[in-house]
């Protein structure tokens, strides 16, 4: 029975080896490897077919840089051109006798205004009639040509002109009255001369334009003062004459920025031959700012965009395009700069990268169905 016993843990204690063995053996199997799936993605070349480009649905464009103008639109205000304007005013006190010029009429230089009645003229002319005598009597001939002419500044500075020296030294007869004339070529304006009123000295009697050439005045953003430069032209619009444009240039910037506004003023000028456009009407200003570097621009229609940002196609090879990524920067009268990502002569498409971005869709397409058979496969 001892035996029998023996026997039996024997027994017992081989079928537990026998178990772990087996047991140990299942548990450190190496797994089954698992394929890598490959994920899909748009491809970043597309090629076209001969017939592709024979079709010629896709148009390039070879990079150069560009001296890019924008133009900026402002609101602006004609006025006078202060280097063309006249004031007129009173030299002596004296009574408006006759008026011979009325405002809004146009006058050259030395037309008669008015006819003026001053005692102090008429003394002034009596003193240069008396200088020719006293001239006569003195042996120093130019001690006697200064008192002459000593005489005859006083008759100018009242306003009297050298016609009016000349006609007076030449007949010997006072005159009754000082004629006052015009200073230049223009339009008379705020005329205050009236038959019969008084004028005391400094009192303003009217004001002579020439508006063959006009001022406008506006205001230009703070961002804008780089490319803002005297000589620039400039293209006026008035609600006056709708259908036409008045060029002009600039000619003064403005020294400092408004800080409410933001804005530095601006000067232009001009040509008004024909007299049409009047000081105070509103214009509307374009100017045509000219960027001092040249910089590589592209028409918007070159450019694509996506989760990643912007993108272009560069033909690298005939029908080969490759997906280049750029920067792209302000937009200027519908080209695009490109900060980054081109170079100087390189071929981009500027027409159809719609068309080539469809075909990378459609590449990405066909290998999503390629994956789903090669799984359903795999799952059979």
């Amino acid at each position: 029975m001892r035996q029998s016993l023996l026997y039996g843990i024997f027994l017992l204690v081989l079928s537990l080896l026998w178990f772990s063995s087996g047991k140990t053996a299942q548990a450190v199997a190496p797994p089954s490897p698992k394929l890598p799936v490959p994920v899909a993605k748009l491809p970043d070349r597309v090629r076209l077919t001969e017939a592709q480009m024979k079709s010629r649905w896709v148009t390039t464009r070879i990079v150069l840089p560009l001296r890019l103008v924008r133009t900026i639109s402002r609101t602006g205000t004609l006025n006078f051109d202060e280097e063309r304007v006249s004031v007129l005013a009173a030299r002596l006190g004296g009574r408006e006798v006759k008026v011979l010029a009325f405002e809004g009429q146009h006058v050259f230089r030395d037309d008669a205004l008015a006819l003026v009645y001053s005692p102090d003229f008429v003394t002034a002319e009596a003193e240069y009639l008396n200088a020719f005598k006293v001239a006569r009597t003195i042996g120093n001939e130019r001690e006697a040509d200064t008192y002459i002419r000593a005489a005859a500044k006083k008759l100018l500075l009242m306003g009297a002109s050298k016609k009016d020296l000349d006609r007076l030294s030449r007949t010997q007869k006072i005159a009754p009255y000082l004629t006052i004339h015009a200073p230049r070529e223009g339009i008379i304006l705020n005329s205050q001369l009236r038959e019969g009123l008084f004028m005391n000295p400094g009192d303003q009697l009217l004001t002579i334009a020439d508006l063959s050439k006009l001022w406008v005045y506006m205001d230009i953003y703070e961002g804008d003062l780089p490319l803002v430069r005297t000589g620039q032209t400039i293209l006026v619009k008035t609600v006056a004459y709708p259908g036409e444009i008045f060029r002009g240039r600039i000619i003064y910037q403005g020294g400092m920025v408004d800080p409410q506004t933001r804005t530095f003023h601006v000067r232009g000028e001009i040509d008004n031959p024909e007299r049409r456009l009047k000081p105070g009407m509103f214009a509307s200003v374009l100017i045509r700012l000219t960027r001092p570097e040249k910089e590589i621009a592209l028409p918007d229609s070159a450019f694509l965009k996506d989760e990643k940002g912007f993108h272009v196609f560069v033909e690298t090879a005939p029908g080969v395009f490759d997906v280049r990524p750029v920067v792209p920067g302000p937009e200027e009268e519908g080209l695009m700069t490109v900060r980054d990502g081109l170079r100087s002569g390189e071929s981009v498409v500027v027409s159809g990268a719609l068309l080539l971005e469809g075909l990378r869709e459609q590449t990405l397409d066909r290998e999503l169905e390629k994956q789903d058979r090669v799984k359903g496969q795999g799952a059979s």
